[in-house]
């Protein structure tokens, strides 16, 4: 089983985009106003970027340390797990409850 490896090539494009939106940003906004408010998407965006590189390569980051210490190749188990559904509530009627306690 072959090591994932992580896409770092997506992640150093990024920097150029985040450069490109912030000096649109700048450049495109009349008032302080909309300026802040643009630079704010601009570095929302980025972030949110970053966080779904992250995301796609969380095995190969987890997997980064472990596998060049070992020398070895690692297997990785993707577990799942059903959404849990609430258990179907038993109602009891107040005579039933005195009915068990008299007994």
């Amino acid at each position: 089983m072959k090591t994932p490896k992580p896409q770092w090539g997506l992640l150093y494009a990024l920097l150029p985009v985040a450069i490109l939106l912030l000096v649109a940003a700048q450049r495109l906004s009349p008032l302080a106003g909309w300026r802040v408010f643009a630079e704010c998407l601009a570095a929302l965006a980025v972030i949110g970027l970053t966080a779904l590189w992250v995301r796609a390569n969380r095995l190969a980051l987890a997997l980064l340390d472990h596998s060049s210490a070992a020398g070895i190749p690692v297997r990785a188990w993707a577990a799942y797990t059903p959404p849990i559904r609430p258990r179907r509530r038993v109602g009891v009627s107040a005579s039933g409850a005195a009915r068990k306690s008299a007994a």
